[in-house]
């Protein structure tokens, strides 16, 4: 039987990581009083990036569900930060843009988000960094492709 052991599991320190790097920047959002959780971050993020995105697009670069994107997407626009108008053509779609005040946000944000990146990175050099990223992208590619 093939067994894992957890101190030695990729996947477990990965997931353990994820959990405190994210409670690493919800502490840096609140020490700065941003009213903002990383999901919505994200979404921020995206939508500051590339303008105009509708819920699907903003699931796939985020990998959640619409449901979770449309949770977040309300509460944004009821925060004012994002707005939402039909499409064009197809009334049914919804297109997602940031506002002035989103902007603002994202700015003060990529600061928490720079720090929260320093803390996580200390003792690890950029040519490590950089194995670390293409090993977690490719990561990403293989439990999308399972999940598909």
């Amino acid at each position: 039987m093939d067994k894992v052991q957890l101190d030695k599991s990729v996947n477990h320190h990965i997931a353990l990581s994820a959990i405190m790097i994210k409670r690493v920047f919800y502490k840096i959002l609140n020490e700065n009083n941003l009213n903002i959780t990383p999901e919505q971050w994200s979404i921020l993020y995206y939508l500051s990036e590339s303008a105009n995105l509708t819920v699907s697009e903003l699931a796939e670069l985020t990998f959640k569900d619409f449901a979770n994107i449309s949770r977040i997407t309300h509460k944004l626009e009821k925060a004012g930060l994002i707005k939402k108008q039909k499409h064009s053509t197809d009334k049914r779609i919804s297109i997602f843009f940031i506002t002035d005040t989103g902007t603002k946000l994202v700015n003060h944000v990529h600061k928490c988000a720079y720090k929260s990146t320093n803390i996580s990175m200390q003792g690890i050099e950029p040519q490590e960094r950089e194995i670390i990223l293409r090993s977690l992208k490719l990561i990403l590619i293989n439990t999308n492709n399972y999940l598909k």
